[in-house]
């Protein structure tokens, strides 16, 4: 291929990945959900999201409002158990793509796996608000509110 065909081949720019958060520096990568970043392929644009997110997450270690009921750590917990939540339906998600046939190819044993994991998503979740529930002095209105659904 000559210099000419090069400069005539039109370039396919690549988006930018999500990228692979070792568990210890979790909060290195505070502010948004990847798969909501995942969605800003463009560098740029991704960079500026992420930048704004940890913004957010800045200001939100500086926020001093009222405090949790039952203090920070169960709160903290019951934030992971909705954030595990998102990842199971994220899980359902993606393997139900298959039923509709949106995936094919070598996506397809992809689908199948997010499929397979996510009961084991919901086992860990389901195990955090068992222990929420019984601990002592955890108030009516606490048990209701995280049985609610939001959709």
């Amino acid at each position: 291929m000559s210099k000419e065909d090069d400069a005539a081949a039109p370039s396919v720019e690549l988006g930018v990945s999500p990228p692979n958060i070792p568990p210890e520096c979790f909060e290195d990568f505070e502010g948004f959900r990847e798969t909501t970043l995942s969605r800003f392929t463009d560098p740029q644009d991704n960079a500026t999201v992420r930048a704004f997110g940890e913004l957010l997450s800045f200001l939100s270690r500086q926020y001093a409002g009222p405090h949790e009921p039952d203090g920070s750590f169960f709160h903290q917990v019951r934030a992971v158990v909705a954030d595990l939540r998102h990842l199971e339906g994220w899980l359902g998600h993606l393997d139900e793509m298959r039923a509709e046939d949106l995936v094919g190819g070598e996506e397809v044993p992809v689908s199948i796996l997010c499929g397979s994991l996510r009961p084991s998503l919901k086992a860990i979740g389901d195990a955090l608000e068992a222990e929420l529930r019984k601990r002592a002095g955890a108030s009516n209105a606490e048990r209701q509110r995280s049985e609610e659904s939001l959709c």
